[in-house]
């Protein structure tokens, strides 16, 4: 696999500029409120701390809906606990890690100007999204094993 540098975008490196941003600050956002929780001890409702309700599809069921414990892993994460981020629910680790490589690269990018479309090409391709759908997926029955297991 070749990587090469992103292209800059000679006509146009203030929109390159707003994409970035557009990445960057939400990207951020994420990490630092997720920073600013305390992860829940039984692996999932951190995002209860947000004044979100909890969740209804665990209420009525008694599982974990397939974004259960992405809030606690993220917490984890963005307080340098991987493993344990991992545990909770190994999709957020994922999309985690994810997400901090968006905001170096979109900040890379903001900074210098270069186009972001290679990387929003290569991750809106289908194969691309299926892997992303597989991973939620796994990590929704990694959670709700773990937690029909009382972990």
């Amino acid at each position: 696999m070749h990587v090469t540098a992103l292209p800059t975008d000679p006509a146009s490196p203030w929109v390159s500029r707003l994409i970035s941003l557009a990445v960057f600050a939400p990207a951020l956002a994420v990490l630092l409120v997720a920073s600013g929780l305390t992860a829940a001890e039984e692996g999932m409702g951190t995002h209860t701390q947000l004044g979100l309700q909890p969740c209804g599809f665990q209420a009525a069921s008694g599982l974990p809906c397939a974004t259960c414990g992405m809030t606690t892993s993220f917490t984890h994460a963005a307080h340098g606990r991987f493993t344990s981020s991992f545990v909770v629910q190994p999709a957020g680790a994922v999309l985690a890690v994810l997400t901090a490589a968006a905001v170096l690269v979109s900040g890379w990018s903001l900074w210098t100007g270069r186009s972001l479309a290679p990387l929003g090409r290569a991750a809106l391709r289908p194969r691309s999204l299926a892997v992303l759908i597989g991973l939620i997926l796994g990590g929704w029955a990694f959670t709700a094993g773990r937690v029909a297991l009382g972990g």
